[in-house]
């Protein structure tokens, strides 16, 4: 008998590409399996009922459309030629606008008549309508993604900060955080089907996203068309752009690229003076050329993102001339933080890549406008000084942090709000907080820690909202004080082994359900990778 097999295939374009793997994958009748993903965007031409439905269901979701809007829908799905992806983007034009107005409708199918009439590029032409009712504020968001790499997923915390950097952001209502508004910029591009969800948060908002194919065509050529934004990639024939000086670029390097670098000095200087933002969505140092000798002669930079172009030692002295600079990302086993003030404009800072301590001085922590820091896969040691105290407060901004060991003092951030643990904490089997208060943390996860006893209170985390244990194989049990948090919404273990830690979490759940009558605790348990081996195991051998 021969051997079962579970096969799956993920981006599978058109049926010419399966024709031609199909005939690797014998069917002899065992229950073999073989699962494919397409884009449902991207296939072929859908007949008009089909194309009425989808329409329909897009623009008005779970409700039904009205009768008086029956016909004109119809005629508007007929307009979009049976793409799929036109359907999705007029309707997300219908959709934020006048939904249930008969005119709003017949203005778009008109819309549509004189783009596509003459054009035998439906969704381009499509695009370009979606991008002029757009409002004002939305359209340099949009055209930023190209700044990303195709088929990029695309963390969506990056993408608000680097919009912030860029001050596409305006016009803050009064109270409300300049990182909520730029969530509420991304949910309108969600909303208009320009942009894709790729995953979800613990509490439901997006974590990453991605754009489709033509999105990202049309924002390429209308960055250029503007002068908005440059993409350089590929091969080398692309560096002739250079000459033209657009603000922000984005590099993306080929081997063809490396060689022609190689020749001669017209990659030495690509940057030019006037730049204010620079992407590195590659390993640009395999290819001839590291920016980071040049970055700093550009004086006017705001983003600077080099996580794909590593080095072995680094130290933020380098980026002392550019005290405009409000996003900073950079890749290196070493990084040395410099004692004196700099970089007076920092809002976000990751290190990616490291391997040793990182001595953070108290200058770190009176960055006045540092909000959002990572540092990646080392320990952050932070340097006692005679007022930790007054040192916290003055860092009063910091709102996120994501590290690997974190000194319990660090609770005096007043205004923490997240907070990932991993790898060790205080080199002991046993986490004790004691009398310690993060006053204001809502999500708390804790990845690969060591320890198999965790002691803390309830008043440890009084605004707590979330937390998530992952990998975390000796852990006994979660503290029971933790039904007691008012706040908390879920708990979330991923890939936990102990089945003493599940049924804490479970313990905790129910004791909340029998204090306060009602089921406020949502349980996630992902399963162990042994048990996920077992359960497809069985699958595949029909037990």
């Amino acid at each position: 008998m021969a051997k079962r097999y579970l096969i799956v295939l993920d981006d599978m374009w058109d049926c010419m590409a399966w024709d031609d793997l199909r005939l690797s994958f014998p069917d002899v009748g065992n229950r073999s399996r073989i699962v494919y993903h397409t884009d449902p965007y991207s296939l072929p031409f859908i007949p008009l009922d089909e194309s009425c439905k989808l329409l329909r269901k897009k623009v008005f979701q779970k409700e039904d459309c009205p009768p008086e809007l029956q016909d004109v829908s119809q005629a508007v799905a007929e307009k979009c030629k049976g793409l799929p992806l036109v359907i999705v983007l007029v309707a997300g034009i219908i959709k934020k606008k006048r939904k249930m107005e008969d005119s709003w409708w017949n203005e778009v199918k008109n819309s549509l008549l004189s783009y596509l009439g003459e054009s035998e590029e439906y969704s381009l032409s499509t695009m370009q309508l979606s991008y002029d009712n757009l409002p004002d504020c939305l359209k340099p968001c949009l055209l930023y993604l190209g700044m990303f790499s195709k088929d990029e997923i695309i963390l969506v915390s990056k993408l608000t900060s680097l919009w912030i950097a860029e001050d596409f952001v305006q016009n803050i209502e009064s109270g409300r955080l300049i990182e909520e508004a730029a969530e509420g910029y991304l949910m309108d591009l969600i909303s208009s089907n320009l942009v894709m969800v790729s995953e979800r948060k613990y509490n439901g908002k997006v974590k990453y996203c991605q754009v489709h194919d033509v999105v990202l065509h049309f924002c390429l050529e209308k960055s250029r068309e503007e002068k908005f934004m440059l993409a350089v990639k590929g091969h080398y024939s692309q560096l002739q752009p250079f000459q033209r000086k657009e603000s922000r670029v984005s590099f993306n390097f080929s081997k063809e690229l490396s060689e022609f670098a190689s020749l001669g000095s017209k990659i030495q200087k690509p940057l030019h003076q006037h730049s204010r933002s620079l992407i590195m969505t590659n390993r640009a140092e395999s290819y001839g050329w590291n920016p980071i000798r040049q970055v700093s002669e550009v004086r006017l930079l705001k983003v600077l993102d080099l996580s794909s172009c590593g080095v072995r030692v680094l130290s933020s002295v380098t980026f002392k001339p550019l005290i405009h600079l409000k996003y900073l990302t950079v890749s290196t086993k070493e990084f040395d933080f410099h004692p004196e003030p700099h970089l007076p404009n920092l809002e976000t800072l990751i290190v990616e890549g490291l391997s040793k301590l990182i001595v953070l001085p108290a200058i770190f922590w009176k960055m006045e406008k540092l909000r959002h820091v990572e540092t990646g896969e080392a320990e952050l040691y932070l340097k006692w000084e005679s007022n930790k105290k007054g040192m916290f407060e003055e860092s009063s901004k910091l709102e996120n942090l994501s590290i690997l060991s974190v000194i319990p003092f660090i609770a005096g951030l007043p205004n923490l709000e997240y907070l990932q643990l991993s790898m060790t904490v205080q080199c002991q089997r046993q986490f004790g907080l004691g009398d310690i208060t993060f006053h204001k943390l809502k999500f708390l996860k804790l990845v690969f820690l060591d320890i198999s006893r965790w002691d803390a209170s309830d008043e440890s985390f009084p605004l707590l909202e979330t937390l998530v244990i992952s990998w975390c194989d000796n852990l006994e049990e979660i503290p029971l004080s933790f039904a007691d948090i008012p706040t908390l919404k879920q708990i979330k273990l991923i890939w936990c082994d102990n089945k003493s830690l599940e049924a804490s979490a479970v313990r905790i759940k129910e004791e909340v359900k029998d204090i306060e009558g009602c089921d406020r605790i949502d349980l996630i348990i992902k399963a162990s990778i042994n048990k996920l081996l077992c359960v497809v195991f069985e699958c595949l051998c029909g037990i």
